[in-house]
């Protein structure tokens, strides 16, 4: 299920059960509950009409074909008129999910990955069709868990290697930024990696402030930029060209120092 694509109402795709990880999600068509400002989702276009007013809402009801599993759910996507076709005067809607449970796995969770990091992930990949900044903050707890799966300490010690307290006798956190920092001089792979990350990190802080508008598509380049970083540190990969545009996009909108050039593909 691709959030940047639009889908006739005739070919709404399956997709892998997130929970069982066995069955599929399926749809039947026959209990869609499809509804627009117009007549239906197949519209003749009149000079009465116009198209560009003609919205609709698509609802349907999941199942996962695992009976072992029987999950259920819900998938609702926002419905616009394509452009009539040469020489037609037919209009049909095209639908985009807007929301969807239980939700797709947006990138592929491996075993090879730390046991935290998939379930985070599996909380992201459903916040993302709710509410994008949670998303964005999920994914920034996600990157808090792999430094301490990388062992980047995450807590403050004196000279002496004793655990410096707060005043509710709470050992001190060291902070996100400190923790990249660290993470880079570790290794090759740190230092690669610190960079991507960091802009992770200016996402979650923004989504963390009210008033900041916190959009889908980057909330998706961060979750792509974290999945070419689990790749890369877990089962060797390379790491794409893309993360680096991926990461300096992010820091366009979110990082306080950044946000005048616009990156280079």
């Amino acid at each position: 299920m691709n959030h940047y694509k639009s889908y006739s109402i005739d070919n709404i795709p399956f997709y892998e059960c997130p929970l069982c990880c066995t069955g599929e999600i399926q749809h039947n068509k026959d209990d869609y509950l499809a509804r627009t400002t117009g007549e239906s989702h197949s519209l003749r276009k009149t000079d009465k009409s116009d198209p560009s007013f003609v919205k609709g809402l698509l609802r349907i009801d999941l199942f996962c074909s695992n009976k072992e599993c029987n999950e259920v759910g819900v998938m609702i996507m926002d419905g616009e008129l394509d452009p009539p076709e040469e020489g037609s005067s037919t209009l049909h809607m095209s639908y985009a999910p807007a929301y969807i449970l239980p939700a797709p796995s947006l990138f592929k969770l491996k075993n090879e990955y730390p046991n935290r990091i998939n379930e985070l992930m599996k909380q992201a990949f459903s916040l993302f069709w709710s509410d994008a900044a949670s998303c964005g903050n999920k994914i920034r707890i996600a990157v808090e868990v792999l430094l301490d799966d990388q062992k980047i300490e995450n807590t403050r010690k004196d000279k002496s290697g004793v655990y410096l307290l707060s005043k509710k006798g709470r050992p001190k956190s060291i902070m996100l930024q400190q923790r990249l920092d660290d993470f880079k001089k570790k290794s090759t792979k740190g230092k690669e990696c610190a960079a991507a990350l960091g802009s992770i990190k200016w996402l979650g802080n923004a989504s963390s402030h009210d008033g900041v508008l916190i959009h889908q598509d980057i909330v998706f380049r961060a979750l792509m930029i974290f999945s070419d970083v689990l790749d890369y540190l877990y089962t060797d990969t390379i790491l794409p060209v893309s993360t680096d545009y991926s990461s300096k996009l992010i820091n366009v909108f979110y990082h306080p120092h950044e946000q005048t050039t616009w990156p280079e593909k």
